[in-house]
């Protein structure tokens, strides 16, 4: 009965009925008729024409649950029948209706999907699709901008379907769900992405070939997808498409850039991925142009000499694809480097390396653009690092990629020549893996370096040096900082990449030189250090500059240590080259060795080197950057460099018998315990102390010769001179070498020439204010008073910084040395001078007069130089007064007190310290005593307090025994029994001998009248406005009446008195006496109480001088000070020398 026609017929006009409830009945009638008929009858005798038509009307149904009832139907009604062609005339234009309108028929997602499955269910069956092209066209077109994401994937899905029908009408039309397609390119889920990728690799494959031009870029763009599954996709569509593209010889351009950069894909399954289907897109090319590359298949080239260690070699078609693309390829990845995008620039920074490594000696024809273009791309890195990172970033840039017959270390390293080799150099990775846009320019310059060295590895050197030279001659730091880094960071990979013949090759200029001449000076590497030691150069101050240059010596320094070590091992020391018997080995290995022979004999590029690396770590007096992250780096950095240069020269000289290094062993190469990085680890042993210290000496003598001829030219410096700040670091990091002889040298140390560039360099030998008329309008000085002065403290902290070096100190403290120092160097900048420039060069040498003093008495600290230079008198006196008197003993404090508290009666502490101030001439010492004097009065209380302190050491030194070059035979001669303390200052030699006095007191106008007159100076400063001031002065006094004790007290008659007599105040002085109580004992009350301590300490001292007037003068003013009791104790100690 269900089967009847009469239940068919009805069935179906129910389908049409009002009610919803009739017409699903209806459509659960015709799923079970159709589902037993399917059962019953064969699927070719199944008449589906019947219901087609009225079901495929039901996919409109108003009710969801009906058209979902619908949709059921209509699937079973497709997948029982063997051939759908019969339902698809009344089907496919429902369809259209249902998912090919502008706006959204069918509001359920779902509905939608399985509305669409009928679709992918139709193209499943073996039907002729071709009338329906347009209509499943029209289909995709929107289901592909659909919101629901399944079904976008299933629409992709479909237009794979579609396409692999090859049909033309779909080949013609296809250009209308392009767009569509490439709109799910961006979607947000990452499987949406990869089946749009997908979808458009298959229709591209099956359309017009012009249409590849439209999908390029957005390919592209999904390779910097952050999912990898979509990146995969991307390089698997175009590896097709260069493999199976109709028309893909005329995309061979443009495609490659995107199976390339597949190679430098972070992950390991895409880049393998990428270099198998690049070399079957070379094998491939080579067998479809067999009859174009016979004569290149058969007869191949060898590969490159100096190749890269790792690296495998591209098959030649892939070789051929690059060749002919790339006069396209690398302008466009050149412009590229400076897109305002990172990820574009990081992109084409990658692919120029692996470009040049498949042009492979083809690369010279495009030197010049990739110069150019690797030069502006560095420059814009360099820029983005500087201001965001101080600057840190920019060291140790360099990749550490080896090469064929380059000597490496004798342990691993993570580098290029470890592990299966890669079509990409395999270089560290960067420490700082999160993104930002420092690590994304660090990553840019890395890749350009690595550049920089596959061209220096294929290109002949003249040829880029002769290109490269005019680009660093037009880059100046004054307008364009960061292009000159840029450029000397190109030059600097350059180097390390270069054939090391090719860098010892004499230059074309330089080929008409005659034989036995010498032709160290004529090679390219000489030339190109040359242009490093310019001083436009040497005296770049910004972080990208001095990072570039570092790197430019400390690449020379590596060539330079590969040619020792091929010397110092013989030849054929590389890897391949020890195969080889002696009957194999070439001239161009006799060659090679000759090549490292006249680089290592170079001896005046090493001494310019070590300039460069001088300069690199000055530090400029308007620059602070020693004090930032970068600066302590730099140094840390230029002195690993100065080591390895220092290892060269060692072991240069062992290997030529240089009588210097006669004495040293052999070294050993670093073994794996360095764990350096493979530039900045050397390939010779370190340097030690000692190595360094020879290396300095053999060099740092001419190069103070060649500052003192360019300063002897000029004049003098100015405060911004290269060869000012060169002299400031080399006096910073000579330490003993200064004091060492080189050899074959008529000199005896550098200290003579060290001395005359502070005088005249820094012209410390003028007084100020003696060119005054050379600084006005018509004047011939070109320096104005502020750079001069600033000039001048320059030296006088360099000055000051000797003497921090004990052996330098020792030198300097002699008497020849300090007298020149005194005289030449530092007291002509104490005399006064209106302004506050000329206050702070006061200050400076008053400071530096302090370590020279120090250094003439053996004083290591100043602080403690009262409390040393005590006698037993005064350690007695002092630990009485501690004692007695609190305020004392909190002055003193515990230090000064740990003393034998019970030392005998007249014992004298023996000093432990030396001095060589008694072999100054009285001239000198009434000079530097009037210049104190005059110091004493300055406006600043730094140097009013630097002035006592000088004071304080020069009384206290003058009692010091003399240096044991000063003294002859067993007896110690006294300061104050010599000429130069007796003796008028202008007497001569006879005068001296005529006028010698019977006793300790010295002649009118000699240097002992004038330490004797100098008090009042003293007792002035009591009044200072500063406290500081005040107590030092004190000690001053202490000093004072130490030094002129013997004269207050000493007998007319008679020179040596008994021992066991008392000596009292010689009457004669009386009057100094009282004269100087009444200036001292008004701060005696003074309101401060460490004032009144140190006060105390004074009168404590002149009481036992002179006790009678001490003790009346207390007695006096015990009445009227507000501290009666300190008065009364001050007079009880009195007591102590009865």
């Amino acid at each position: 009965m269900n089967g009847s026609p009469a239940f068919t017929d009805r069935t179906l006009i129910l389908l049409s009925d009002e009610s919803r409830f009739e017409r699903r009945k209806a459509l659960l009638s015709i799923r079970q008729l159709i589902s037993n008929q399917a059962k019953t009858l064969g699927a070719s005798d199944f008449d589906c024409k019947k219901y087609a038509p009225a079901l495929a009307t039901s996919l409109n149904d108003n009710i969801e649950v009906n058209r979902e009832l619908a949709i059921s139907v209509v699937r079973e009604l497709l997948e029982s029948m063997s051939d759908c062609a019969p339902v698809l005339p009344s089907l496919i234009p429902e369809l259209v209706k249902r998912l090919g309108q502008k706006d959204i028929v069918e509001p359920s997602e779902e509905l939608r999907l399985e509305t669409l499955r009928l679709v992918h269910l139709i193209l499943n069956n073996p039907v002729d699709m071709s009338p329906y092209v347009d209509d499943v066209l029209m289909i995709l077109q929107y289901v592909l901008r659909d919101s629901f994401p399944e079904v976008k994937k299933l629409s992709c899905t479909i237009a794979q379907e579609l396409a692999r029908r090859k049909l033309h009408r779909f080949y013609q039309n296809s250009e209308s769900i392009l767009n569509p397609l490439l709109s799910n390119f961006v979607h947000q889920h990452s499987k949406v992405r990869v089946c749009a990728v997908q979808a458009t690799g298959t229709v591209m494959l099956y359309s017009q070939g012009k249409l590849v031009d439209q999908t390029i870029v957005p390919l592209t763009q999904r390779l910097f997808d952050t999912t990898a599954s979509v990146r995969r996709s991307v390089i698997e569509v175009v590896g097709c498409w260069l493999l199976e593209l109709p028309d893909r010889y005329s995309y061979h351009t443009k495609l490659m850039p995107l199976i390339l950069s597949g190679l430098l894909d972070e992950s390991d399954e895409i880049r393998t991925l990428s270099e198998e289907l690049w070399d079957d897109i070379g094998l491939k090319y080579e067998k479809e142009n067999e009859e174009q590359l016979k004569d290149k298949l058969d007869f191949e080239k060898k590969p490159p000499k100096h190749r890269p260690l790792g690296c495998k070699r591209p098959v030649l078609g892939c070789r051929e694809l690059v060749y002919r693309s790339a006069s396209r390829l690398l302008p466009a990845l050149c412009r590229d480097l400076g897109d305002w995008q990172t990820a574009t620039r990081s992109k084409a920074a990658g692919l120029i390396p692996i470009l040049i490594l498949h042009l492979e000696e083809c690369t010279t024809q495009h030197t010049q653009h990739l110069l150019t273009g690797i030069g502006t791309g560095l420059t814009d890195a360099v820029g983005r690092i500087g201001p965001s990172t101080s600057g840190v970033a920019l060291l140790r840039l360099v990749p550490p990629l080896a090469f064929k017959g380059q000597p490496l270390p004798t342990y691993n390293l993570s580098v290029n020549h470890t592990g299966p080799e890669t079509l990409v150099p395999r270089i560290p990775t960067l420490l700082n893996s999160k993104p930002s846009e420092t690590t994304e320019a660090l990553k840019v310059i890395q890749q350009l370096l690595l550049a920089a060295q596959l061209i220096g590895s294929l290109v002949e050197a003249k040829l880029w040096w002769q290109l490269l030279k005019p680009c660093l001659d037009r880059c100046t730091e004054s307008n364009a900082p960061a292009s000159l880094a840029g450029h000397l960071f190109l030059l600097a990979g350059l180097v390390s990449g270069a054939p090391h013949d090719q860098l010892t090759s004499l230059m074309d200029s330089d080929r008409t030189m005659t034989e036995g001449s010498d032709t160290s000076s004529s090679i390219l590497i000489h030339h190109i250090v040359v242009y490093l030691i310019n001083s436009d150069l040497l005296s770049v101050i910004s972080f990208g500059a001095k990072a570039a240059l570092l790197e430019c010596a400390s690449m020379v320094v590596r060539r330079l240590e590969e040619a020792i070590v091929r010397l110092r091992s013989g030849p054929n020391t590389d890897s391949e080259s020890t195969e080889k018997t002696a009957q194999d080995r070439t001239a161009e290995d006799v060659d090679f060795s000759a090549s490292d022979t006249i680089l290592v004999q170079d001896k005046q590029l090493r001494s310019w080197l070590f300039e460069i690396l001088l300069a690199v770590g000055a530090v400029w007096a308007d620059n602070e950057s020693c004090a930032t992250d970068f600066g302590s780096a730099l140094l840390q950095l230029t002195d690993e460099v100065m080591r390895r240069l220092a290892s060269c020269e060692r072991d240069y000289g062992l290997y030529s018998k240089d009588p210097d290094y006669e004495c040293l062993q052999p070294r050993p190469s670093p073994g794996p315990e360095s764990g350096q990085p493979f530039y900045q680890t050397s390939l010779l042993e370190p340097a030690i102390p000692d190595d360094l210290d020879r290396f300095y000496v053999k060099h740092m003598l001419p190069l103070f010769q060649r500052l003192k001829a360019s300063q002897t030219e000029s004049g003098s410096w100015h405060p911004r001179s290269v060869g000012l700040a060169i002299f400031s670091r080399c006096l910073q990091t000579s330490g003993p070498a200064l004091l060492m002889k080189p050899s074959g040298s008529t000199t005896d140390t550098c200290l003579d020439i060290v001395l005359q560039l502070l005088e005249q360099g820094c012209r410390l030998n003028r007084s100020p204010g003696a060119s005054a008329t050379d600084k006005s309008p018509v004047g011939t000085d070109p320096l104005t008073m502020a750079s001069e002065a600033e000039l001048r403290l320059r030296g006088l902290l360099l000055l000051t910084r000797l003497t921090d070096n004990g052996p330098i100190r020792t030198v300097l403290a002699s008497p020849t040395y300090l007298n020149r120092c005194l005289t030449q160097l530092v007291l002509p900048a104490c005399v006064w001078r209106a302004g506050r420039t000329a206050e702070a060069m006061r200050k400076a040498a008053v400071t530096c007069l302090v370590a020279l003093l120090a250094a003439a008495t053996s004083t290591y600290d100043v602080e403690e130089t009262a409390t040393d230079s005590r006698t037993a008198e005064e350690v007695r006196l002092d630990l009485w007064l501690a004692d007695h008197i609190e305020s004392v003993k909190r002055l003193l404090g515990p230090k000064a007190l740990q003393v034998d508290r019970t030392p005998s009666k007249g014992e004298v502490i023996k000093p432990v310290r030396i001095s060589s101030l008694s072999g100054l001439s009285a001239q000198v010492l009434s000079l530097l005593l009037t210049r104190l004097g005059g110091l004493l009065e300055d406006d600043i209380e730094a140097t009013r307090r630097m002035a006592c302190l000088n004071l304080t050491i020069l009384f206290n030194g003058l009692l010091l025994p003399p240096t044991s070059d000063m003294v002859r035979g067993d007896d110690i001669p006294s300061f104050l029994s010599s000429p130069s303390w007796l003796s008028p200052v202008t007497a001569t030699q006879d005068q001296v001998d005529h006028q010698q006095p019977a006793s300790l007191c010295p002649l009118p106008n000699s240097f002992g009248d004038q330490v004797y007159r100098f008090y009042p100076n003293l007792v002035r400063r009591l009044n200072d406005a500063k406290d500081p001031v005040r107590m030092l002065v004190t000690e001053t006094l202490n000093a004072w009446l130490r030094l002129v004790h013997e004269m207050l007290v000493c007998d007319s008659n008679s020179v040596q008195l008994e021992p066991s007599k008392r000596r009292t105040l010689n009457p004669v002085h009386s009057a100094i006496v009282q004269d100087f109580l009444a200036g001292v004992m008004p701060h005696l009350d003074d309101a401060n109480e460490p004032v009144r301590a140190a006060v105390a300490r004074v009168l404590g001292r002149l009481g036992q001088i002179a006790p009678d007037l001490t003790r009346e003068a207390l007695v006096s003013a015990r009445e009227r000070h507000r501290a009666s009791e300190l008065c009364h104790q001050l007079a009880e100690s009195i007591h102590l020398s009865d």
